[in-house]
């Protein structure tokens, strides 16, 4: 049992069901927010180290509202394809693993937003935007096998997207760093930590043995080996009862045991049906 299966085992039922919704919701509220307040509700909304120091701890969370797109119709369809996608991962997966996989990601985002300001004086900025885009590259993780439409045409398997999606991603962290290192790490850092949260989240669900397990597991594999006959020892399995050939002379010879002879006696394939049966009598 992996940390995540005990975790789950205790604090399972306080997971919230269709997570995905909730911060899609969250991002929809913030979008209408900034048509409404304009420039204020995004200065509300920003995640400001210096503010935070200052007692303005509502920014530790308000920066989840920051919308990460307008209300247009590439917006909406984006936006229902991640309602869909979210739903089925939380169906594979479970909702206390989505449950982790979010909130992993904001206090992820949250710690290292604060440790950077008190580091280089920078506040990073911070929204859901590739938390919620890292779910494409989680499915292509999970299943990269599973095919999509792409624009709803074109059939494209998920291996092919994620590598895809990677690249991009490795391309938008190198330009913001061409632009300057404060420039960088500012809008840079939130790319990096979505990809860092995904990759941790899936190499945890994937990997369901404990060390302790896997050092069982290494043993007993180790001492198998052990047991079996090595090229050269002179210790076979199998020897013909007849011309006691054993696999060491061919490695190409079938040995079976002959159900008519009476006790343990093994043939090569020539003499399996030639032979004379035994019987104790």
């Amino acid at each position: 049992m992996t940390w995540m299966d005990r975790l789950e085992k205790k604090m399972g039922r306080y997971a919230i069901p269709n997570i995905t919704r909730v911060f899609i919701v969250a991002n929809l509220l913030g979008a209408v927010l900034y048509m409404a307040f304009k420039e204020y509700a995004i200065y509300l909304f920003t995640f400001d180290g210096a503010a935070i120091l200052h007692g303005q701890f509502y920014r530790l969370f308000t920066w989840i509202l920051y919308p990460t797109g307008g209300l247009s119709f590439f917006s909406l369809l984006f936006i229902f394809c991640l309602w869909m996608l979210g739903d089925s991962l939380e169906r594979y997966l479970g909702s206390f693993r989505m449950n982790l996989y979010f909130f992993g990601g904001i206090i992820l985002n949250i710690v290292v937003g604060m440790l950077v300001y008190v580091i280089f004086h920078i506040s990073i900025s911070l929204s859901m935007y590739h938390i919620l885009f890292s779910l494409y590259l989680m499915l292509g993780l999970f299943m990269p096998e599973a095919e999509v439409r792409l624009y709803f045409v074109l059939p494209i398997r998920m291996k092919w997207l994620t590598i895809l999606y990677f690249v991009m991603l490795a391309y938008d962290v190198y330009s913001y760093f061409r632009m300057g290192v404060g420039y960088g790490i500012k809008y840079g850092s939130e790319i990096v930590l979505a990809v860092v949260n995904l990759l941790f989240f899936v190499y945890s669900c994937k990997n369901r043995l404990s060390r302790k397990q896997k050092r069982k597991q290494r043993e007993f594999r180790a001492e198998f080996k052990a047991a079996e006959p090595r090229p050269g020892s002179g210790i076979t399995r199998h020897k013909c009862a007849i011309c006691g050939r054993t696999e060491l002379d061919d490695p190409n010879l079938q040995f079976r045991f002959c159900s008519k002879c009476e006790g343990n006696f093994e043939y090569c394939q020539e003499h399996l049906f030639t032979h004379t049966h035994v019987k104790n009598s």
